[in-house]
């Protein structure tokens, strides 16, 4: 009866395993990125008793069993919203680059926070690694070898001298000679100062004829005069002479020059714009058609919409995470620039990896190198949410049930082996 003793022993151990398998699932129930632990147990070697040369069936009994793996179960936990921006959850496979300066780790947890220098860390302060470069286009480099995200909270959107200025206008018909119209709107220089700019319409002598003179409330030299012609139906005809519908017609450029110094001492470059007045399109014969932001109706003269590209330095106002990982930054002059990118990291063998604290990974042998792909291999990656633990507390119970009978079954195996035994010691009596 001995083997007995020993085969409920191995299946004692086994059991006792399986149950703290369940009760570290059950523990990390609420732990985000969490992926329950999985074991599997395996027979032990068999005691043969006789083998007969292989001609008949082997007789052949076990000698227990063992705990074969205890492995993470990949399987996608539930995504949450929690409105913190920098959270961050996974939506398929791949895994959070990390590292503490010496080692790399791997997670699924992207409880993710930025520090005072603008790092962005795990909640233990491990650095989330990502990608860094950005292109002249605003794109993120995703290529090379990842390093910390890190952000300058002080570093402002640079501005932009205006290139483009657009103003939808009607030029009263009944205006007498020497009648003006004078609208403005505020343009930007390249070193991010508001200048005034001022256009002036003046009612020619000339039928249907008009005077354009543009000026600034800074004095600046502005090259911006010429004249306009409407038709009788109110519509541009003439640009300077040009009529509408020759071909090599464009809307005129503006320059401003002699800008003033700003507050610092600072000389801002020229300014120089196009006046978006016509608009270019094909017709369907291929032929060019030219219309005119500029009318001349009956009625009052008046402005519609009015636009311009241009706009000073801005500040960060909030950072936001897109679903291929790219951190954009949201800026006070209405900008949105691309700052860097997460890194996603894939393995041939995501149950080789080896689990340590802090939810963490770590590589061997049997996962391999980890790989990286411009598409994330897939991956979605949700800005302002946590992916959940993917334990399922019914299966958990489900699983003690069993191990806990598992157990008790191995434990009546081994008095009953007892009770045999006294019975056998008994037999001298």
């Amino acid at each position: 009866m001995l083997p007995t003793f020993y085969s409920a022993l191995t299946g004692l151990r086994a059991h006792a395993t399986g149950l703290s398998v369940v009760g570290n699932n059950l523990a990390n129930i609420n732990t985000s990125g969490y992926k329950r632990g999985t074991i599997n147990f395996s027979q032990l070697m068999v005691n043969q008793v006789q083998n007969n040369g292989g001609a008949v069936n082997p007789i052949q009994y076990g000698l227990g069993t063992r705990t074969q793996s205890i492995s993470p179960a990949f399987f996608q936990g539930a995504v949450s919203r929690t409105g913190v921006s920098t959270n961050l959850a996974l939506q398929g496979e791949g895994f959070f680059q990390v590292s503490d300066g010496d080692s790399v780790a791997y997670t699924r947890a992207g409880n993710f926070t930025f520090d005072r220098d603008g790092a962005l860390q795990s909640a233990n302060g491990w650095s989330v690694l990502g990608y860094t470069n950005v292109d002249a286009d605003g794109n993120v480099v995703r290529s090379g070898t990842p390093a910390p995200l890190t952000i300058d909270f002080e570093e402002p959107s640079p501005p932009r001298a205006t290139q483009i200025v657009r103003y939808i206008t009607n030029l009263s018909a009944q205006t007498e000679t020497g009648g003006e119209f004078q609208t403005n709107i505020d343009i930007w220089d390249d070193s991010g100062q508001k200048r005034r700019l001022n256009l002036t319409f003046t009612k020619d002598e000339a039928l249907n004829s008009w005077s354009y003179n543009f000026t600034t409330d800074d004095g600046s030299v502005v090259d911006g005069t010429g004249t306009v012609t409407f038709d009788e139906n109110g519509r541009l005809s003439t640009l300077n002479g040009v009529s509408l519908n020759d071909a090599a017609i464009a809307n005129p450029t503006i320059t401003v020059t002699g800008l003033p110094a700003d507050e610092e001492g600072n000389t801002p470059g020229d300014i120089s714009f196009t006046w978006d007045l016509i608009e270019f399109s094909t017709n369907s014969d291929g032929s060019i058609n030219n219309d005119s932001f500029l009318t001349n109706f009956s009625g009052f003269s008046t402005n519609g919409t009015f636009f311009q590209d241009g706009f000073g330095s801005g500040d960060l106002n909030r950072i936001e995470f897109t679903q291929d990982g790219t951190m954009l930054g949201f800026f006070s002059n209405g900008e949105t620039h691309a700052l860097g990118a997460v890194a996603i990291a894939n393995f041939n063998n995501m149950e080789g990896l080896k689990q340590i604290d802090a939810n963490f990974f770590e590589t061997t042998a049997a996962s391999g190198d980890p790989f990286f792909s411009a598409d994330n291999g897939g991956t979605v990656v949700f800005g302002g949410a946590l992916e959940s633990s993917n334990v399922d507390i019914a299966d958990e119970f489900t699983e003690l049930i069993i191990h806990q009978r598992g157990y008790q079954s191995n434990s009546k195996s081994v008095t009953t082996a007892d009770q045999i035994l006294q019975e056998i010691l008994g037999l001298k009596r």
